[in-house]
């Protein structure tokens, strides 16, 4: 398996709610570099970030990570890697997006397991992730829901509030990862981009609107992922307790 997965984490410079968020700082590294410092904990598959913005390759490069140049046309992290797919020869790609830092490396390695054990028996999909239960207090629209069926297939992903279990207050957090059939994300950089996607702002919906099928496997944590200024200072404030 180790030649046959490629881990690539796209990263572009310009987040609409939080600016130059890769080369924002956390203690004395960027938020790049500790993506990449997690999930190196994996140890047993290459790792790639793959960025449109010099800025961060300089910065990569100087860290000695490995690193690579993609096209700026790119509308989400999924279209990114799939440029990778269309330049290398491996089966799947885990794309790990480039604001989490905190992500559990055992969920990551459960999400591998569990997608090979599926695939040999149920084939029929393209894309695997993960989902964390939550119980339900505000609605924070940078929390992306979702619900799945039996067949742990998701029907649906969304910002708005979407209960899993109205009886315990229950909902599905998605988290950011996906592991791809590298075969797929070249059918998926030429998919059109359809109504909900638009409307959501959510690259995932593509793949379903098109009529293919994700599967979603249940994570034993949570995690926390940078979309705004607030979310930074709460990693700030993790990175800093997890010192001392």
């Amino acid at each position: 398996m180790k030649n046959n997965l490629l881990i690539v984490i796209p990263s572009r410079l310009n987040s609409k709610r939080l600016k130059n968020k890769p080369l924002q700082k956390i203690g004395k590294k960027t938020l790049i570099e500790l993506v990449y410092e997690n999930i190196k904990k994996i140890k047993i598959y290459k790792i790639l970030v793959a960025t449109d913005s010099f800025k961060i390759l300089n910065i990569l490069k100087k860290n000695k990570i490995p690193c690579t140049l993609t096209s700026k046309k790119h509308i989400s992290g999924s279209d990114r890697v799939a440029e990778i797919s269309k330049k290398t020869k491996f089966k799947w790609i885990l794309n790990l997006q480039g604001d989490e830092p905190l992500i559990s490396i055992s969920d990551i390695r459960s999400l591998i397991n569990k997608t090979l054990k599926y695939n040999k028996k149920k084939p029929d999909f393209v894309v695997s992730t993960l989902y964390v239960k939550k119980k339900f207090k505000n609605n924070n629209r940078n929390e992306v829901k979702l619900i799945i069926n039996n067949n742990n297939e998701v029907l649906e992903f969304s910002r708005n509030k979407m209960l899993s279990n109205f009886k315990k207050n229950e909902f599905f957090k998605h988290i950011g990862i996906y592991l791809y059939k590298s075969k797929f994300l070249k059918i998926f950089s030429k998919l059109k981009k359809k109504e909900l996607e638009k409307k959501k702002n959510l690259e995932q919906l593509r793949i379903l609107e098109n009529g293919y099928k994700i599967l979603a496997f249940e994570a034993k944590n949570d995690t926390v992922g940078v979309d705004t200024m607030k979310d930074l200072k709460k990693i700030k404030k993790i990175f800093t307790m997890n010192k001392h």
